[in-house]
């Protein structure tokens, strides 16, 4: 039986038998620098690789950039959108009844032309936060809520603006909401029961005072009219013809010492031209002139 021993051993052996000490040092140095080339290629060929992958990545990366800014990456998603959207509404999920709550106002043209849906059309196609936007946009919309409820129903709740005053600015007489909105449409000789507030910035700063006064009914019964001064404060003018001048700050304070007058004095029953409530430690009253008298010495 022959026994083949690989070549390389047998070549250090029959070196080794050489003993001249150079080759054995060539023989090794050989090897070292066989390894090394070996190395040297494995390296190479990792980073090649890894060089090959970046620069594949970044080609699809320009490629995917270019594309979607062409739109051509929009277009295709808006195409997938459309198709599953249209499969949606084959299933069953279409339009079939609108719901409102809190309409008595609004208009239904204009409720649906905000909306912006048919009977029919996909529910997901129904922008929810858009229709709702659209509808707080109305005239008559203080908020509107609008959500879909699968499979078929679009449930519309609408708060709507409701009259609280009377405003007279520039010799007109419009109606506004709790938030000083004018309410389009609205006749005020419809609403004669209606709180009256006069001048410039009445609108806006009327609710505060209106709710002040419902604390302190007596008073309110007697009220015809509040008159914003500067735009800083109130006068109230009474059914008697007596103004009561209101301080800039703390309404519900003034009001307050007003209605002790009353019970204890009945400040309101004199014949006084104004109630001066503005300094708060006082109340000054400017009595009303004696009527001229018709009899002749």
């Amino acid at each position: 039986m022959v026994f083949r021993e690989p070549v390389f051993p047998v070549l250090i052996l029959n070196m080794r038998q050489n003993k001249k000490s150079s080759l054995r040092g060539s023989v090794t140095q050989n090897n070292i620098s066989v390894r090394m080339r070996a190395d040297d290629e494995i390296r190479f060929g990792f980073w090649a690789r890894l060089g090959l992958l970046a620069a594949i990545f970044v080609l699809f990366a320009a490629i995917v950039g270019f594309a979607w800014h062409a739109g051509a990456v929009q277009r295709e998603a808006a195409s997938v959108r459309d198709m599953i959207v249209g499969l949606t509404q084959k299933a069953g999920f279409a339009v079939a009844d609108i719901e409102v709550e809190g309409r008595a106002r609004t208009a239904k043209a204009d409720l649906f032309d905000a909306l912006r849906t048919d009977s029919g059309a996909p529910i997901f196609d129904v922008d929810s936060a858009g229709a709702a936007a659209r509808l707080a946009k109305l005239p008559w919309v203080a908020q509107a809520d609008v959500e879909r409820r699968l499979p078929d129903t679009v449930f519309v709740a609408l708060t709507e603006r409701q009259p609280s005053a009377r405003w007279q600015n520039d010799g007109h007489v419009t109606v506004i909401d709790a938030q000083g909105h004018v309410l389009p449409g609205v006749q005020a000789g419809d609403f004669p029961t209606l709180p009256l507030v006069v001048g410039d910035g009445a609108a806006a700063e009327a609710q505060k005072l209106i709710d002040a006064l419902k604390a302190y009914p007596a008073i309110q019964s007697q009220v015809d009219a509040a008159i914003r001064v500067s735009d800083r404060r109130w006068n109230l003018h009474l059914l008697s013809g007596t103004t009561v001048e209101l301080p800039e700050g703390d309404v519900g304070t003034a009001l307050q010492r007003l209605m002790v007058q009353m019970d204890r004095t009945q400040i309101l029953n004199r014949a006084a031209t104004v109630i001066d409530l503005r300094i708060p430690d006082r109340i000054i009253v400017e009595p009303a002139a004696p009527a001229a008298s018709g009899h002749k010495r």
